[in-house]
């Protein structure tokens, strides 16, 4: 799984909204400002994270909190909602071997057993970490 900046907003939006949505309405706007990210890119994420049921968005400018519990969210959660078909695009391949060499003709198949096994460890990873360790991570660094 490639982890785009797509992800790494969405966290952040994520741990704004669960910081200070209770204090505060947290619109796209406010969170752009933070991310420092256009508002229209925003808005694209809090969609999809609304759609997964992430997040619950207040209509009209009310704000977004967050749907579920912090230790529910894991980052394959929210990776795998912002970009469906990052898995595919984990370890690229190149494209043409040479059906004439021995090594060329079946170097894919080699490597899917073995790309495959790395996939798998990447999905395991990304699901042991939670919204929850983001944030106590942060809490501990707001400590120093």
């Amino acid at each position: 799984m490639r982890i785009t900046s797509k992800c790494s907003i969405a966290i952040h939006c994520l741990l704004f909204i669960h910081e200070y949505g209770e204090h505060k309405k947290v619109t796209s706007g406010l969170l752009a400002l933070s991310t420092g990210c256009n508002p229209v890119v925003i808005r694209n994420i809090i969609s999809k994270l609304k759609q997964g049921g992430i997040l619950t968005i207040s209509p009209g400018a009310g704000g977004a909190r967050l749907a579920c519990p912090p230790r529910e969210i894991t980052l394959y959660r929210i990776c795998i909602l912002l970009e469906p078909e990052s898995m595919d695009k984990l370890i690229g391949m190149h494209p043409s071997p040479s059906a004439l060499c021995p090594v060329g003709r079946s170097i894919h198949s080699i490597l899917n057993t073995s790309y495959e096994r790395i996939r798998q460890d990447m999905v395991k990873s990304l699901q042991t970490v939670t919204l929850d360790d983001v944030i106590a991570e942060y809490n501990g660094l707001k400590k120093l």
